[in-house]
């Protein structure tokens, strides 16, 4: 099941520790008990160094996930000042807007103005100059009537009226034009200042994107940190779930399984010294005690766990009879196999069961495939030698 690098000491200590329960007789038990407590201590002290692994890791993604905190709201508060310069803009330059309608209107009334006054002054003169030509040509001599003087008369009153009010108007117009003259020249002041207000704050704007983006770039790191860390914790925890769900599992099964094989042992006969290899690959995870990294109390791993790809051949590690073929809850689908002498060995786990109860078996013949059935993660077998019912380390006999 793979446990963390930590604790590979561990699989050792606890092998070191079935190792010395199996002195000789005649050896110093006092010395060999002490012994055993102190590689006890050292495994307690191995898997508490994963416990505060795991707690230095959680305590970093809570720092991480603050940080996060705290560059988001910088990043809030930068999109918030942009957001506030991009309607100042909006603003200026809708007012710039507003001006050139008001300068333009303002100069086109000055010159319809301008218009009506040339075309008042033309007309007045162009009447005159009928009036005085009718009263110089209806006498036909050098004689002039004193109607024809009336007439010329009121021609040149009605032309110095018109002129009059001409010259009137043509002093509005210059005084108009004088107060044209002022406002157009501070509505473009005013324009300017404007247009030098849209400038700065174009400038600021693109500092501010510029901020915006170093934020962003920043939230986008620690996001990925955060990510990182989480990943790593949630392996952790895996690892942690996996070790204690499968030694849980097979824990619950240990007095069924001593019971069984007090009544399908043969007990005759001598067990074998070595045995053959049920798979090829590598132990990845050993027999021995393991110290829950959560609850702290002490759970057996039974057996070895023993790398393989799934649906691999299981081979029978000595000749026997096959005491129990099924399923069995955290083992899954589940094969026993007698070897005579109070030996026992187990293969857990499997796809596919090859034998069935009471079957006899040579050794190294197939008794069925890798898998991960029962409380597993991934394909492996879970291999166990028992003698007389108790779980012993696989070590010295492969």
């Amino acid at each position: 099941m793979g446990l963390p690098p930590r604790l590979g000491a561990a699989g050792l200590a606890a092998a070191l520790l079935v190792a010395a329960f199996a002195a000789p007789a005649g050896a110093d038990l006092g010395s060999d008990l002490d012994e055993v407590n102190d590689r006890i201590e050292a495994l307690r002290g191995e898997v508490g160094g994963v416990r505060e692994q795991r707690t230095e890791l959680a305590n970093e993604v809570l720092d991480t996930a603050a940080r996060l905190d705290e560059v988001a709201a910088e990043l809030n508060a930068a999109e918030a000042v942009l957001a506030e310069t991009e309607a100042a803009i909006t603003v200026t330059e809708d007012r710039l807007e507003e001006l050139a309608a008001s300068v333009a209107s303002r100069e086109q009334r000055v010159e319809r103005l301008r218009t009506n006054i040339a075309e008042t002054t033309l007309a007045a003169r162009e009447r005159a100059i009928e009036l005085y030509m009718a009263a110089g040509t209806e006498g036909g001599g050098i004689a002039v009537r004193v109607e024809d003087v009336a007439r010329f008369a009121v021609g040149i009153a009605y032309a110095d009226r018109v002129q009059e009010v001409a010259d009137r108007d043509i002093a509005t117009l210059a005084n108009l034009q004088e107060q044209e003259g002022r406002e157009i020249a501070r509505l473009d002041g005013e324009r300017v200042s404007l247009g030098e207000q849209v400038a700065e704050l174009e400038a600021q704007r693109s500092e501010y994107q510029a901020q915006a983006a170093v934020v962003e770039g920043r939230r986008a790191e620690v996001a990925t940190e955060l990510t990182r860390q989480q990943e790593a914790l949630d392996r952790l925890d895996d690892e942690i779930s996996h070790i204690e769900g499968e030694i849980a599992a097979l824990a619950r099964e240990e007095e069924w399984i001593k019971e069984l094989i007090r009544l399908e042992q043969f007990g005759e006969g001598n067990a074998p010294g070595v045995l053959f290899r049920p798979v090829p690959g590598g132990v990845s995870s050993g027999f021995g005690y393991r110290i829950h990294p959560i609850y702290g109390d002490r759970r057996l791993h039974t057996g070895w766990d023993m790398n393989a790809g799934c649906n691999a051949a299981i081979r029978a590690a000595g000749e026997g009879r096959v005491i129990f073929s099924g399923w069995r809850g955290g083992y899954g689908n589940a094969i026993i196999i007698d070897h005579g002498g109070g030996m026992v060995t187990l293969y857990a786990h499997q796809n596919r069961l090859d034998v069935g109860y009471g079957a006899p078996v040579a050794t190294g013949d197939i008794i069925g495939l890798i898998g991960s059935t029962g409380t597993s993660t991934s394909c492996h077998l879970h291999f166990e030698v028992r003698i007389n019912g108790d779980p012993v380390d696989p070590t010295p006999y492969l």
